[in-house]
């Protein structure tokens, strides 16, 4: 899924920004005018965003869910994001996900439990919090990402995807910690996404 920067941002600057659900409905202009576009493509493509939903997992103690992006052994793709520590899990949405009621949530809530093998049972909320638009860099750039809290009740799943399985819950002041270390490579987009999630669970 694709939509062109202009249906997105219309007149708005277009900028490194994190926007809060509340303040602007990116995901009712991404539902009006998403197309699609070969994957290759839409990665050089600046003329458009690939929306992409995330999810930040939380457990009962407001532990986060972190853990180390494709090592470098891996076979996965996109070897600029081997071997980064992220707390938040991702996806592409694609064109089999277009006759979902809503695409970006309803794809979500799918990939949950095949990715992270949470069950349905298991997930206390999901709730939108932000859009993060970063201009930073040449994979950011072609990038709109829709922010969601889930919480669930436990952190005892058996995780099944081999890029998950190192990940583990830590509180709040040791991913703090680790972010302002030399000794963890924390991807950028994370260090965004920081100052937002620790607003949020202070509230």
């Amino acid at each position: 899924m694709v939509v062109s920067n202009k249906a997105i941002f219309g007149d708005m600057n277009k900028e490194t920004k994190f926007y809060l659900n509340s303040e602007v409905n990116f995901e009712k202009n991404i539902l009006e005018n998403y197309e699609y576009m070969i994957r290759w493509e839409a990665e050089v493509n600046f003329d458009y965003k690939q929306p992409i939903w995330y999810w930040i997992v939380l457990n009962d103690e407001n532990e986060i869910f972190v853990y180390k992006r494709w090592w470098a052994g891996s076979n996965a793709w996109d070897k600029r994001l081997h071997d980064k520590i992220a707390f938040w899990v991702w996806g592409h949405i694609e064109r089999e996900d277009e006759d979902l009621t809503n695409p970006i949530s309803d794809s979500l809530v799918r990939e949950i439990e095949e990715e992270l093998n949470i069950k349905e049972k298991d997930v206390k909320s999901v709730e939108a919090i932000w859009y993060i638009n970063d201009e930073t860099s040449e994979v950011s750039k072609v990038h709109i990402w829709a922010a969601y809290i889930v919480r669930v009740h436990n952190s005892n799943f058996e995780l099944l995807d081999g890029e998950l399985d190192n990940g583990e819950f830590v509180n709040l002041t040791k991913l703090e910690d680790m972010i302002g270390s030399w000794d963890y490579d924390v991807e950028g987009w994370s260090q965004i996404v920081f100052a937002p999630l620790k607003e949020y669970l202070s509230k």
